[in-house]
């Protein structure tokens, strides 16, 4: 069936055009993996919240549960499931971290805090990046 393009056009713009920081992208690297990992749709919904900002070395922007929970209806339980299952399938592993005193330890949330995460070597080594650039997390998430 023909479509009318003038009705799908607004102001001569053909592409949708969305506020900052009210999308996600998820790429197809990402996809594949959760797909093959069989992950549900908690460990999807979350991760859709969590590539709202992902960085060129694999680690993925702060974002409490309370955010993702108002970003996708989730409940704070389901947003908990949804980062044991996509932590237990190896899709992300918290970011480590190092203390004053030179001590590495995974980052983890407390009162206060915020863990970040990174997605793993084996599921970045499947993200296509647009300009070559770094291609591997931090050695330290490995």
């Amino acid at each position: 069936m023909p479509v009318d393009p003038s009705r799908l056009r607004q102001d001569g713009r053909s592409f949708a055009r969305y506020p900052s920081l009210a999308y996600s992208t998820v790429q197809d690297g990402i996809t594949t993996a959760l797909v093959q990992r069989k992950v549900g749709r908690n460990g999807w919904a979350v991760m859709v919240a969590l590539c709202r900002k992902v960085y060129g070395d694999g680690k993925l922007g702060r974002i409490s549960a309370d955010e993702i929970s108002a970003r996708t209806g989730l409940t704070a339980v389901q947003v908990a499931r949804g980062m044991r299952e996509l932590r237990e399938r190896n899709i992300i592993v918290p970011v480590m971290r190092k203390n004053s005193k030179g001590k590495r330890s995974f980052d983890r949330s407390s009162f206060g805090h915020v863990a970040q995460y990174c997605i793993t070597t084996e599921v970045w080594r499947q993200v296509a990046l647009a300009d070559d650039g770094p291609r591997e997390p931090d050695d330290s998430v490995a």
